[in-house]
């Protein structure tokens, strides 16, 4: 299958360091798998610095082969190749959320431990909690947060529908990429619990599993890069509206009103069918303006008063404070750290 290698965007450098980090401590070669991955060994330790998505999965899934463990020590019991796959073998015939979900749970509690995930339910809200069996040797809590993702992920594609968050709690306290959890846990965050969770409405669990065999292969085949993806399924309204924006951005972005209308659909409805999905309509605006300002910033040399209009901003100093929101860092400190940007 051949990815469009515009399409999943950016991540934060966090997880790029930490991978690399966790190679070299593992006695592997971690210069060369980054220039395997195309990727620049200045981009390590670059606070606020973003790498192409579909480059840090690749980096990811050569970390994971060469150790012959998918927590590449993180969890401190192995997770042969495979295991992940072989959790959507043991769910993907399910009929409903519910069932896939206890399914996958007594899987992951046979291969770690017994209370490795629980599924609860208070009132109307369903929590998933994950306890590590070594916490202490997940370095810079990197298994924690892609076990989150891969659990999240897994079951909104399995139910074709992006499971809103309500809340996602933390045992840790909040990191320096805190800012990168608006986009990849969308919700309310909670730092410094005595749990790991993510918690969402129960009316999901009755959702009808909507996958195939052959389906869960084509997606196993796009993890771990399917873990970092910003956005939902081809399927959803939200990746219709981004593909709107995106298209639109060269020329200003479009308005509400205007998307709504070429949806066929009223602005009220948008926003609340968005609302449905967990996001909103403001929230992938931002996401489509910061990933063309990082792609203008570390790959041309365009003025970033132009940059700024690009991605429709009037004002200079307006976007130099949303860029600052969505990455930590101004659009000049930002372009200082990419001076060796990657290709």
């Amino acid at each position: 299958m051949r990815i469009d290698k515009n399409k999943y965007g950016s991540a934060s450098n966090h997880y790029l360091t930490a991978l690399f980090e966790v190679a070299e401590q593992n006695h592997l070669d971690a210069l060369r798998l980054l220039k395997h991955c195309q990727i620049e060994p200045a981009a390590i330790n670059k606070l606020g610095r973003r790498v192409k998505t579909e480059r840090l999965s690749k980096f990811q899934s050569l970390v994971w082969r060469l150790l012959r463990d998918e927590s590449a020590g993180l969890c401190g019991r192995p997770l042969k190749p495979g295991t992940y796959e072989m959790m959507g073998q043991v769910t993907v015939f399910q009929p409903t959320l519910k069932l896939a979900m206890l399914k996958g749970i007594a899987f992951y509690n046979l291969m770690l431990t017994d209370n490795f995930a629980e599924l609860s339910v208070d009132g109307d809200e369903v929590t998933l909690t994950i306890r590590l069996p070594h916490p202490e040797r997940d370095h810079k809590y990197l298994f924690a947060e892609l076990t989150l993702l891969a659990w999240h992920r897994y079951f909104s594609w399995l139910i074709a529908s992006r499971i809103p968050l309500s809340k996602v709690r933390f045992n840790y306290p909040p990191p320096p990429h805190v800012h990168e959890y608006h986009y990849l846990f969308p919700g309310e965050h909670e730092f410094h619990c005595d749990t790991l969770s993510i918690s969402f409405s129960t009316q999901y669990l009755s959702k009808p599993v909507k996958q195939s065999e052959g389906s869960l292969n084509a997606f196993m085949q796009r993890c771990p890069l399917e873990l970092f993806r910003q956005y939902k399924a081809d399927y959803t309204l939200t990746s219709d509206v981004r593909h709107l924006l995106s298209n639109d951005i060269e020329s200003g972005l479009l308005t509400i009103d205007a998307v709504a209308a070429r949806l066929h659909m009223t602005s009220r409805t948008l926003m609340r069918r968005l609302k449905d999905e967990g996001t909103c309509f403001q929230q992938i605006k931002d996401i489509v303006r910061r990933d063309r300002a990082v792609m203008l910033l570390t790959q041309r040399a365009t003025p970033i008063n132009l940059i700024a209009e690009s991605v429709g901003f009037a004002d200079p100093a307006a976007f130099t404070r949303a860029f600052r929101a969505w990455t930590g860092e101004t659009p000049r400190q930002f372009r200082a750290l990419h001076k060796e940007a990657l290709s």
